[in-house]
């Protein structure tokens, strides 16, 4: 079962390993961007999307998959529903910028 989509119900900040992906579906706060922190721990962070039959998929640009410790700004403007999950040891934390 996934978290809730963003924002919480109590506006708390979690992180997540690879048993916590994090889902963000389309709304009212969809036009705002994101920062994703990363905590490697030789993993990354992958932002993925639904393919045509429905399963998430990670894109084959670089930009999809954050292998670097610290914060990354992340555009949401006119994209569709998407997941962030860790791979490895990897842990993630995501916020919704104001």
């Amino acid at each position: 079962m996934s978290p809730p989509p963003y924002p919480r119900k109590d506006h708390t900040m979690a992180w997540n390993d690879s048993t916590t992906p994090f889902d963000i579906d389309p709304g009212e706060q969809h036009h705002r961007p994101m920062t994703i922190v990363v905590e490697p721990n030789g993993g990354s962070a992958q932002i993925q999307f639904r393919d045509s039959g429905g399963n998430w998929v990670t894109p084959d640009a670089a930009e999809y998959t954050l292998t670097q410790a610290g914060p990354t700004r992340v555009e949401r403007a006119n994209t569709p529903p998407i997941r962030i999950i860790a791979t490895g040891a990897a842990k993630f934390e995501v916020t919704l910028n104001t």
